[in-house]
């Protein structure tokens, strides 16, 4: 979500007119913004309900005479509800993930009652926002991700004759549900068949020792690399063969996408977004959901055959997927 605002900001900025970024003081978010010289406003606050955070957003919001206000997320919510002046004409909500729980009891009624348009990322994102909360009048659209632009994602090339060492990449946040643990489970299963596979996992977070101990226990932890956190990812791809992305669910896919736009051949679960994005013309290995065995099947049939990047890929991924192509799609939502 960070990087997602990041880039937003920079591209509200260069397509839509002036943007000002909002962000919690202290952050690593704070500290980026100003590494890239984005306009930012930081505040103090703490937990999702802030006296003080109100007081300071109104002071905001009057002192740069905001009309359009786009907030990722929806933990601040109430803070943000009784921030709103009545210069803000339009609030629009963006939802980058997937919600468990109904949002329609009356304190959230009166909550998200000034919304005037939910902005999400892809339609399984509409379908799980419109069943899940109190849309009432205002306007739920689809608008995907735009990537970075393309002379920054690199293109894969084809490493010809036989695969000595097929190489997988996985990017995510090392947490529970990103699938990095079904990733290292077809690591095992590879080379139990005597494949030579090797996995890196770019991220980092809570699950990394858990991650760890599991490799040892399945006895592949020299063939997982635990990479850290990289900031362009996509910029090592052209060390893979493929990216494997067993991921339980996700709201748009931004890694996942990333890695189709280079031309890399891709391995995932048929859930959430994934049969949305095979839909509009993407090609790649899609599994029944949760199934090992199958996605490990699908790799070591892909290994035999032979790993080509796909060029159609990225051509789509460029027209689907463009910063233009967002802008345009936002600018009817603002005043």
């Amino acid at each position: 979500m960070e990087m997602d605002a990041l880039r937003m900001a920079s591209n509200l900025n260069q397509h839509l007119g002036r943007a000002l970024l909002v962000v919690r003081e202290g952050t690593w978010l704070h500290r980026e913004a100003e590494a890239n010289g984005i306009a930012v406003a930081p505040i103090h606050f703490r937990g999702s309900f802030s006296l003080q955070a109100i007081r300071a957003m109104r002071r905001l919001w009057r002192a740069h005479q905001i009309t359009n206000l786009v907030f990722l997320g929806s933990s601040e919510i109430k803070s943000i509800h009784f921030s709103l002046t009545p210069g803000i004409q339009r609030f629009i909500v963006r939802h980058g993930t997937t919600k468990r729980s109904p949002k329609k009891d009356w304190i959230r009624r009166l909550t998200w009652s000034r919304v005037t348009s939910h902005w999400c990322i892809s339609d399984h994102l509409r379908q799980n926002v419109t069943e899940l909360f109190p849309i009432g009048k205002a306007a739920c659209f689809v608008n995907h991700v735009s990537l970075p632009a393309p002379d920054s994602l690199p293109e894969v090339s084809s490493k010809g004759g036989p695969i000595d060492l097929l190489c997988l990449a996985h990017t995510g946040r090392l947490a529970e549900g990103k699938g990095q643990d079904d990733a290292i489970r077809v690591i095992a299963r590879l080379r139990d068949a005597g494949i030579p596979a090797h996995l890196t996992l770019y991220g980092e977070g809570p699950q990394r020792e858990a991650l760890e101990s599991l490799a040892q226990e399945l006895g592949v932890e020299d063939a997982v690399t635990l990479a850290g956190f990289v900031a362009a990812p996509y910029r090592e791809y052209s060390r893979h063969h493929a990216f494997l992305f067993p991921s339980h669910g996700e709201g748009f896919g931004n890694a996942f996408v990333e890695a189709l736009a280079t031309g890399l051949p891709a391995f995932c679960y048929a859930n959430t977004v994934f049969p949305e994005l095979r839909e509009l013309g993407l090609a790649f290995e899609m599994v029944p959901d949760g199934d090992v065995v199958a996605l490990s099947d699908a790799i070591e049939q892909a290994w035999q055959r032979g790993m080509p990047p796909s060029p159609e890929n990225i051509a789509q991924c460029h027209e689907h997927f463009s910063v233009e192509h967002e802008m345009q799609r936002l600018r009817p939502y603002l005043v």
